[in-house]
């Protein structure tokens, strides 16, 4: 099951926030639109994303700060920007 190597990070997330809560994500990716466009639509359409590129130009990083239900609606958002290849997550 994908969610059993997310198991140190639930433990810290549930001993360090009280859900729900405001969690923030950080993600870095290869600077391209259908990156970008991947990751954010993990997160519902109004959310509010902040970006930095990379002195290069080469990476982008996101920043979203998101009001998240428990710990395991954090490690879904992990599990699936699993899937968007060269993806980092911080």
């Amino acid at each position: 099951m994908e969610q059993e190597k997310y198991n140190k990070l639930r433990y810290q997330l549930m001993e360090s926030f009280s859900w729900p809560s405001l969690y923030m994500f950080k993600f870095i990716i290869p600077n391209s639109d259908e990156k970008v466009n991947a990751i954010k639509a993990l997160f519902p359409s109004e959310t509010q994303f902040s970006y930095k590129t990379s002195k290069d130009l080469k990476f982008i990083g996101i920043t979203v700060k998101k009001t998240m239900e428990s710990a395991d609606a954090v490690i879904d958002i992990y599990i699936k920007a699993q899937s968007i290849e060269g993806v980092m997550m911080l």
